[in-house]
């Protein structure tokens, strides 16, 4: 069930929201967290239900696996985390990347492979990754012991279950031990009401509406269509702003609906086209999935401890990676190989600059409008790879973006690009990616969402643009939820880009 459908914000929440207080006032704390569980089933099974048995079956496994963690020392200890783990990602491999694999052999080995269709369960990759780290929260006794109603709410609370962020046990559920959490509070009702709006209408709005344009584009390259520089960079600039609105609108509905039952969860999207250096995005694109590619893979390579040769090494795997993670294809490697190369392109030129004692890279407003541009450019040619379905798609794409087909003309009817708004309400989505307040800066007063290093230190915005229960606010946050409302029952709804990853 999708945050942004009609079944999800005009049933399936309220419903949920009352149950979990009336149940918590009524018949205490375990049968409202039971209500939760149940409730986050149902949500995860709507798409699918014979997935709900697979889900359940990693609940039970990874929890004995824990408590075993719990119990175990030394290299038994170890011995039990690798079997844990190993599990795990063969769980992920069979249903993510065993066709991927088989048709590769068959391709470039000659072998006679045939797996079939295999479905890929909804989040497995979310709910996979946050058990991981379950478990090696549970042998380093980060963990803290809790029954097995409370682990099967920590992975399955459908608020963080379908697209992140990946959450680690003690960041989430201690706040379920406090009382104040199962008694209604209706400034948190308020405050999360208002970010999953706004987190609502960044999708529906917004992303889903950029979504046809970027389509056009990709898809006209995939079929062959010789594409001029408008239409090429018009499509590449419709999925940078969707890509951006999509993800940041889930990630807000969630810190959002997880506030209403007054839990913080970690950010995960902190204005990342802001950044002035590939460093600085990924410290706010997916902030948790970097976490754990650092903390599991990053770190144990090796990190940047044994010199400069060894860290960008360590980089390139990591990010090829996390590429892979992201879909099971060829243009996912690239895009992280890609990004593996700007981050050590980034930090080559950090090291170069302080050992020869050279001004702070991107100090003063041209160098930062010069490296904002930079950043900003190479991430949008990045994501020709992550959104094209072939390399001749994606070359065909950046052929068009080189101006090698001609420059094209706006202002003629040439596809969706032809027409000038067009272009316009592209550029005035990204503008606002560019200059608006994110939602947790808007919210700062109330901190609804768990901070980072990288979120503290960003300026806030003026004070007069903080939320208060107000009637400016409340007719904002009306007004936003009508129009979210009006445009899926308009023009439906688009499935969220990060669901199936």
């Amino acid at each position: 069930m999708l945050f942004s459908s009609f079944e999800f914000v005009c049933l399936f929440l309220p419903m949920v929201v009352v149950g979990f207080y009336l149940i918590a006032s009524w018949g205490g704390r375990q049968a409202a967290i039971m209500w939760l569980v149940v409730s986050s089933l149902f949500f995860y099974g709507w798409w699918n239900p014979a997935f709900v048995f697979l889900i359940i079956g990693s609940i039970v496994f990874n929890y004995f696996v824990g408590l075993q963690l719990k119990r175990g020392t030394g290299r038994l200890g170890n011995w039990i985390l690798a079997f844990g783990i190993s599990a795990n990602l063969c769980l992920l491999g069979y249903f993510k990347y065993a066709g991927f694999f088989a048709d590769n052999l068959n391709r470039f080995a000659g072998a006679g492979f045939d797996l079939g269709t295999i479905a890929l369960p909804l989040a497995i990759s979310f709910f996979t990754f946050q058990q991981i780290a379950y478990l090696a929260d549970a042998r380093r006794g980060d963990a803290a012991e809790y029954s097995f109603l409370h682990y099967c709410l920590f992975v399955t609370f459908f608020p963080q279950l379908i697209a992140g962020p990946i959450v680690h046990h003690k960041e989430m559920m201690p706040q379920f031990e406090k009382s104040a959490t199962f008694g209604v509070n209706f400034d948190h009702l308020a405050q999360g009401l208002t970010i999953f709006v706004i987190g609502l209408s960044k999708k529906l709005i917004i992303a889903d509406a950029l979504a046809p344009h970027a389509d056009w584009v990709f898809n006209g390259a995939e079929a062959g269509h010789v594409l001029t520089f408008a239409e090429s960079w018009g499509g590449a600039l419709a999925y940078t702003g969707q890509i951006y609105f999509d993800f940041s609108g889930y990630s807000d509905m969630a810190i959002g609906l997880a506030w209403m039952f007054g839990i913080r969860l970690p950010l995960n999207f902190f204005s990342p086209y802001k950044a002035k250096s590939i460093i600085d995005f990924w410290r706010t694109w997916h902030m948790t999935l970097s976490r754990f590619l650092r903390d599991f893979l990053y770190i144990p390579l090796g990190g940047s401890r044994k010199g400069p040769a060894r860290r960008h090494t360590n980089l390139m795997i990591t990010m090829l990676l996390g590429g892979l993670w992201h879909g099971a294809g060829w243009t996912f490697v690239v895009w992280g190989g890609l990004h593996g190369l700007y981050l050590i392109v980034n930090h080559a030129w950090r090291w170069l600059a302080a050992s020869h004692g050279l001004p702070a890279l991107c100090s003063g407003r041209t160098w930062g409008v010069f490296c904002h541009a930079l950043t900003f450019a190479a991430i949008v040619v990045a994501w020709v790879f992550f959104r094209a379905q072939s390399f001749d798609g994606a070359l065909a794409v950046l052929h068009g973006m080189s101006g090698a087909n001609g420059l094209g003309e706006i202002a003629k009817n040439t596809g969706h690009f032809g027409k000038t708004m067009g272009f316009v309400y592209v550029f005035a989505a990204l503008a606002l990616a560019f200059i608006a307040p994110n939602a947790h800066q808007l919210m700062d007063k109330s901190a609804p969402g768990l901070e980072t290093d990288a979120t503290r230190s960003v300026p806030k915005p003026m004070a007069w643009l903080n939320w208060r229960p107000s009637v400016l606010w409340f007719a904002a946050t009306q007004f936003m939820l009508l129009a979210s409302l009006y445009t899926m029952m308009r023009f439906g709804y688009e499935e969220f880009i990060y669901a199936f990853f």
